[in-house]
């Protein structure tokens, strides 16, 4: 059976359908009384929808209402501040086997497997052992990801911004090391093995910065609270790398390449990029930041029309082109 999508919703409708529960918030109101805020999937985005005179205890103990579990919701769709607005008229869950967590979590367009067997493949291409002297830090980088793969694989990239979906830090590494390989083909002066590496590795310390749930919800750890990923993948990168046969002059611009890629002191850089390597490594993380902002954002947007706000790190809204008009 085929459910109108949160993004299909018409205001002034009433929406029947399952969704998936993944977050409840207890709120007060003005006037004292208590109220929710629940955060469900649709499959293909989220909404938050609030239901009044209730708590979260009296959900969980009257419907069997909790965190991450399927139920059959009725809301009522309304307007405010020019945007849709979700209220909850009843709820339920979801009795049966023939709709599980699975079909609401939302994953990649391509295959885990097999981002994860190109981007060793590219990483392997890159090996550079300079005449035998050293091991390659392709070696290392491949080492690291097979290590870690369970996690590297599953890892969410993000609590709400960009890749932000079980499996994304994955697929944010893969395109990137994709810009990545195409950039080396303009820039003579960049080193391959080192932005190829880079981009596999440069968010890397997210792993341990947040823990994913099965439903591709994320959250803060209290070590990436107290480090971030930069300074945890930094540090991994130097316990690899202690006493082993490595080129350490790479090793550091590959060190560097981690604690400079968000660019900017202010966007949370430990160092501002002072290679070429290093430059090119912040500006492809954020085009790839942006383009999957673009692609979200059009999934729910009609040809020739704008978003209602400015998506997180624009200046203004995206628009939609209408080629055929």
């Amino acid at each position: 059976m085929k459910y109108t999508l949160f993004s299909e919703a018409a205001i002034g409708s009433t929406l029947r359908r399952p969704v998936l529960v993944t977050a409840i918030n207890e709120m007060t109101a003005r006037n004292g009384n208590s109220f929710v805020k629940l955060t469900m999937k649709d499959g293909q985005s989220e909404q938050t929808a609030t239901m009044f005179d209730t708590t979260e205890k009296a959900l969980a103990d009257n419907k069997g209402v909790v965190k991450n579990c399927v139920v059959d919701v009725e809301l009522k769709v309304t307007e405010y501040q020019g945007a849709k607005s979700f209220t909850v008229n009843n709820i339920s869950v979801h009795l049966g086997n023939d709709i599980t967590i699975n079909d609401f979590v939302k994953v990649p367009p391509v295959d885990i497997n097999k981002m994860y067997n190109e981007l060793c493949e590219m990483v392997r291409s890159t090996a550079n052992d300079f005449d035998g002297k050293y091991t390659p830090i392709a070696d290392l980088t491949i080492k690291i990801l097979e290590d870690l793969k369970d996690r590297y694989i599953t890892s969410s990239a993000a609590i709400s911004m960009h890749h932000n979906l079980r499996g994304g830090l994955l697929y944010h590494s893969y395109r990137m090391a994709q810009a990545a390989d195409a950039v080396c083909g303009v820039y003579s002066i960049l080193d391959r093995e080192l932005m190829i590496c880079g981009a596999a590795l440069h968010d890397i310390g997210k792993i341990w910065e947040y823990k994913t749930y099965e439903t591709g919800e994320a959250e803060f750890t209290s070590g990436g609270v107290l480090f971030g990923h930069l300074y945890l993948g930094a540090s991994l990168i130097k316990k690899y790398t202690d006493n082993q046969n490595y080129n350490m002059e790479k090793v550091q611009m590959l060190i560097h390449m981690i604690l400079s890629h968000h660019g900017q002191l202010e966007w949370g850089a430990v160092a501002f990029p002072a290679t070429p390597e290093a430059m090119a490594l912040h500006f492809i993380d954020n085009l790839d930041a942006k383009m999957y902002a673009f692609e979200e954002n059009y999934e729910s947007l009609k040809p020739g029309s704008l978003t209602e706000k400015r998506p997180f790190g624009f200046d203004t809204r995206i628009y939609k082109p209408d080629f055929l008009k």
